[in-house]
Formats: structure tokens, C-alpha cells, sequence
């Protein structure tokens, strides 16, 4: 049986906090899973909880931060649109939101990392593409460099097809249709 302060008294909100604690540390760890910084994770799982808009000097005071590397971490979420700059101001200061539909952090933060990959090798895979095809059917190339060519020619074109369907997958991620069917909450 819990005892009162325990279920609402005043060791609740010291429980809330070891509790949210956990959920901050889990976002951390995922995001850091991702590529993203671990404090990056930290400073989002802290707005994600946060019942109000945020400054740099709040965030500062959570995360111990120097407000250069609290500028960098906003700017890199922000980035990612994990986070949101409004267009009021407190006393001149910006503030930030954290997005905290994870529905929709999912989709801006894997759409803008799956684009980024597809832009920068359908770009290198196109500029090689190219240039091989014309390294294999110049007479002056010898057989064996010739196999290589067309063996390196059939791993990119074979990889084009995947960079098509991930484009895809992007589309449809962006636009919400692989959560059209997915409720926002569970009990």
C-alpha cells in the first residue's frame, strides 16, 4: 500500500521527475542511436516535457550547457524540426517548442536524413554512372578494366532501383499516408 506522500503528496513530484528522467535518458539514447548528440537528446526530451515554451537561458539552467553549445544543439534540432522556433518573444529572447506528436518528429527527422542520403548518392551514383559507361566502351580500355567497369555499372544501376524505392518511401513518409491507419495514442 503507498503511503500519501508517495501517491500525491510530497514525494510525488520528486517521483515525476525520476520518472521523466527515464523517458529524457530513453529520447537521448534513441536519438543518439540516430546519429543525433546524446545532449541533443537530452535538451529535446527536457522540452518535450516542458508545459511551455523555452528560451536558451531556460534550457541552459536544465542541461548545464555553455550557451554556445545550448545554440548549436537548438540549431541542430531545429534543423531536424524536432523542435520549433515561435515568433513571440519573451523579454526580446526567442523561444522554442519541442514537437511532441512523436508521429510527426518520426516523420521530420527521418525524412530530412533519408533525403539528404538519397540526394548525395543519386548525385555521386549519376556522376560515376556516366563516366564508367564511357571508361567501358572506349576501345582503348583493356577487358579486365572493361569487367570491372561493367561489373561496377551493374552494382550502381542495380542500386538506383533502391534509391527509387526509398524515394518513395520518403514521399509517402512525408505526406502521412504510413500513419493514416495508426492511432495517435494507446491506452
Amino acid at each position: 500500500m503507498k503511503r500519501p506522500t508517495e501517491a500525491g503528496g510530497e514525494a510525488a513530484p520528486a517521483r515525476r521527475g525520476e520518472l521523466r528522467a527515464k523517458v529524457i535518458d530513453a529520447i537521448a539514447q534513441t536519438m543518439d542511436l540516430y546519429g543525433a548528440n546524446y545532449s541533443f537528446g537530452q535538451l529535446y526530451g527536457i522540452m518535450f516535457f516542458e508545459d511551455k515554451p523555452m528560451t536558451l537561458e531556460d534550457m541552459k539552467s536544465h542541461m548545464n550547457m555553455s550557451k554556445s553549445n545550448m545554440s548549436y544543439a537548438i540549431r541542430s534540432l531545429l534543423g531536424s524540426q524536432m523542435v520549433v522556433k515561435l515568433e513571440e518573444k519573451q523579454d526580446r529572447k526567442d523561444l522554442y517548442v519541442a514537437e511532441t506528436d512523436f508521429f510527426q518528429a518520426f516523420r521530420n527527422f527521418f525524412t530530412m536524413k533519408l533525403q539528404r542520403e538519397i540526394d548525395i548518392m543519386t548525385a555521386a551514383i549519376d556522376d560515376v554512372i556516366q563516366e564508367l559507361s564511357e571508361m567501358a566502351l572506349a576501345e582503348e580500355t583493356d577487358e579486365e578494366e572493361r569487367r570491372l567497369c561493367l561489373n561496377d555499372l551493374h552494382k550502381l544501376r542495380h542500386s538506383i532501383g533502391y534509391y527509387e524505392w526509398m524515394q518513395r518511401f520518403v514521399d509517402r513518409l512525408q505526406a502521412g499516408d504510413l500513419f493514416e491507419h495508426e492511432g495517435k495514442s494507446r491506452p
